[in-house]
């Protein structure tokens, strides 16, 4: 029996990185085990990939009798056509569970609300003994790099902390120039704008008609000042043709430590405002602290939740 570990459709570094490597646990432990992933990589999971020459080599399909593992989702409407929902036998994530996890209870489910789903997966690399290889390690380590914003923001747990240090000592070549380096290029983003600002979507568990991207940036302030107008546009855009009345984008400084959130319109703004207290001026408002989409939409959710 052939096992397929698969994530969302245009996946991120968090999904690379558990994709990837979860597939070389599973062989470790004896499984046929391949990966399959559809779409765009993020730029920054392709700028971590030619940095450190890790090549992927996903299969071309997955076949009607494979079994599926879900990583760093458990969202049907994000993955796959291809994956069928009977399939599907294992889920690893970190955000919140959607019902249908219910409905099977022979379903293997990790699903810890931490900073990153990678760390779930480099965690039983070290609980098991098991050898884990540069390129996985590389990946797990810039998986919770990422989703943690370095390990800034609030949601970042001690685990992320102490997986992202075990994994940081496996590598030598993992260092915090190379970081940052990934960072700056991660912010000359050109013609790749709307993809990275991930606004496509509405919140499905909201009563409102809801959605919120993120850019994750070297320098906010001076990247705003070079893209805001497109940034607005793209905004304008997008509630348009998917019918969303509150948008906006949260741009996270993940070298200097702070964010600002950019909202379409003053009732936006205002949602924003009441829910987490935050200050808004010209539609936008500065944050002393880096504060993530998760911790933002995770208020309003509560507040307007179905």
């Amino acid at each position: 029996m052939r096992k397929v570990v698969t994530t969302y459709t245009n996946p991120d570094m968090d999904g690379i990185s558990l994709m990837y490597a979860y597939t070389e646990f599973l062989r470790k432990k004896g499984e046929d085990a391949e990966y399959y992933f559809e779409g765009t990589i993020k730029k920054e999971a392709e700028i971590v990939l030619q940095m450190f020459n890790i090549h992927l080599n996903s299969i071309a399909r997955i076949e009607n009798n494979d079994k599926i593992i879900l990583v760093d989702t458990n969202y049907l409407s994000e993955i796959s056509k291809a994956v069928k929902k009977e399939n599907i036998v294992e889920v690893i994530d970190h955000h919140n569970r959607e019902s249908w996890l219910d409905e099977n209870p022979n379903l293997k489910i990790q699903i810890e609300l931490i900073g990153a789903a990678a760390t779930l997966v480099a965690e039983r690399f070290k609980n098991e003994n098991i050898d884990i290889s540069r390129e996985s390690a590389i990946l797990l380590y810039y998986g919770i790099i990422s989703n943690t914003m370095n390990l800034k923001i609030k949601l970042t747990s001690q685990k992320d902390i102490e997986m992202a240090n075990w994994l940081k000592s496996k590598v030598p070549e993992i260092t915090d120039e190379t970081t940052t380096e990934i960072f700056v290029k991660k912010s000359q983003i050109g013609e790749s704008l709307r993809e990275e600002m991930e606004v496509e979507f509405k919140d499905q568990f909201m009563t409102i008609s809801w959605s919120m991207g993120q850019l994750e940036v070297a320098n906010a302030q001076d990247f705003l000042n070079k893209y805001e107008n497109d940034i607005r546009k793209i905004l304008d855009t997008v509630s348009e043709e998917n019918d969303v009345d509150y948008i906006s984008v949260n741009c996270m400084d993940i070298i200097n430590g702070y964010s600002i959130i950019v909202a379409r319109d003053d009732k936006t703004a205002k949602v924003i405002s009441d829910a987490v207290g935050f200050e808004f001026k010209d539609l936008k408002a500065k944050t002393n602290e880096l504060v993530s989409r998760k911790e933002i939409v995770k208020v309003i959710r509560g507040i307007y939740k179905k």
